[in-house]
């Protein structure tokens, strides 16, 4: 037999329904709290957007593929956007969307597939987020100030030209 619990505004709620509001309750101040934080810290500039691009690009010569990557701010607005001539169409998107999700929870894309599966890319402000490898955040002084993502090769290799492209930031 389930256990209902009936809150102050009359809805009835089983233990599991608890445990989903308490868990997007927490996530959402720390999401406020962690983004106030990186508001404080300039993101990444159009100048270091394009060298970290720019050092992707020869990451990507170097292995041979076609990407594009993306370098966004810390609330996933983006800052510079390259797809170069060999890479698909729709890689451009991929990549922001990488790069969003990363830039977001400041962790590497592809070790955030569990909270994409909680759907929170659907209610956090910023646009479409994907929760796959390939984007790598960006820090200054210890705070996430955004994220690089690329798309069109293998899963890492787009994550090793987003490391190319952070280290040409530092």
């Amino acid at each position: 037999m389930r256990r209902l619990v009936t809150n102050d505004k009359g809805i009835k709620m089983n233990g599991s329904s608890r445990y989903g509001v308490a868990l997007g309750a927490g996530l959402c101040l720390a999401l406020m709290t962690g983004t106030a934080g990186a508001q404080s810290v300039m993101g990444p500039s159009l100048a270091e957007a394009q060298a970290a691009l720019a050092a992707a690009q020869r990451s990507a010569v170097e292995m041979s593929v076609g990407l594009s990557c993306a370098v966004v701010d810390a609330r996933g607005a983006l800052v510079a956007l390259e797809r170069m001539d060999t890479a698909r169409f729709f890689t451009a998107d991929v990549a922001v969307g990488k790069a969003r999700a990363s830039a977001t929870f400041g962790a590497p894309s592809g070790d955030l597939t569990r909270i994409g599966s909680l759907g929170l890319d659907k209610v956090v402000e910023g646009g479409q987020m994907l929760f796959l490898q390939g984007a790598v955040p960006i820090a200054k002084d210890g705070q996430t100030v955004g994220a690089i993502g690329c798309s069109g090769a293998s899963s890492q290799q787009d994550e090793d030209a987003a490391n190319a492209g952070v280290a040409a930031m530092q």
